[in-house]
Formats: structure tokens, sequence, C-alpha cells
């Protein structure tokens, strides 16, 4: 694992700040005419994993049930005590659709809870297969992430955007 979230993290809990924005439309001509999106929302309910890089599994319910990887992809610690870091999802749904993300995040301390963090994030849709093959939008979290035990829980909203075939 990776230094910071390593340990540290093991040993502490985080919370995180949710919000959804839609991508812009636009496809190469003759290709796509329109993205219809959809809001989703719901929660997540992950474990932290040992090794490199760091590894979140978890279980998603809502608009995106189903599963989901979160991979670290790089973390730097901020002059305020927060942690910025960069990650990766694939959620892949019930019905086998898998959709892709590459994230921001930010860790803030709590300072009354040792270990403790409030997390936000915001996910950027870059793709996916089966029924988000060309998807786009942007989807945000908020919740808790307890370290000592591992446990991740939160609350996700946003909006994907999918591509309507041309007629």
């Amino acid at each position: 694992m990776t230094a910071l979230i390593g340990r540290q993290f093991l040993h502490r809990a985080a919370m995180g700040a949710l919000s959804v924005a839609v991508v812009g439309l636009g496809t190469a001509p003759g290709a796509l005419h329109a993205k219809d999106c959809t809001p989703v929302a719901g929660s997540i309910n992950a474990s932290l994993l040992g090794g490199e890089p760091t590894t979140a599994l978890g279980t998603v319910t809502g608009g995106l049930a189903g599963a989901t990887r979160a991979i670290v992809t790089s973390q730097a610690a901020q002059q305020d005590g927060s942690v910025k870091l960069v990650l990766r999802h694939d959620f892949v749904t019930t019905d086998g659709g898998v959709l892709t993300t590459e994230d921001v995040a930010t860790w803030h301390p709590v300072p009354t809870r040792e270990g403790a963090f409030l997390m936000s994030t915001d996910y950027t849709i870059t793709g996916g297969t089966g029924r988000w093959e060309g998807a786009s939008g942007t989807l945000s979290n908020e919740g808790v992430a307890d370290t000592e035990s591992g446990l991740l829980t939160l609350r996700y909203r946003g909006d994907v955007c999918t591509a309507e075939p041309a007629r």
C-alpha cells in the first residue's frame, strides 16, 4: 500500500462530499446524434485492500447497482493536512455492463477523531461496456471511511449520459 493510505489510513475514518454535473454533448458527425442523460444516486459500501496499488472493493446500490473497484493511482499530502487522491473506478452493474471513471478525491482530517477524515470525490465518466458503451457524465460522493476497520461507506449522485444511435 502507498505510505499515506497504507498504515495511516488503515487506522483512520473518513467522510466525503458528493455533487454531480452533466458532461457536454458532442460526437463525431454521423456516428451518434445525442446523449441521453440519466440521474443516478445510491450508496457504496467498500473495503480497503492491502498491497500496491491501494485498492477498494465494494457493493453499490441505486442507479449503478452492482459492485465497484477503486484503484488509487497517486496521492499527495496537502499543506492543510488533507490528502489529495487520484483514482480510477470500475462499476460493474447487475446487468453486466461496466462504467469506468477517473476521479479526484480529497480527504480532510476530522480534528476530534484520530484517523477520521471527511472525503469528497469528483468522478469523470470515461466510458464503459454493455449498456454503458460510450458513456460520459460526472458523479460525486460523500461518506465515511473507517480506516481502522478498512471500511468505506458513502452516498453518490450524478448523471450518466449514453449515446443514442443515429437514425
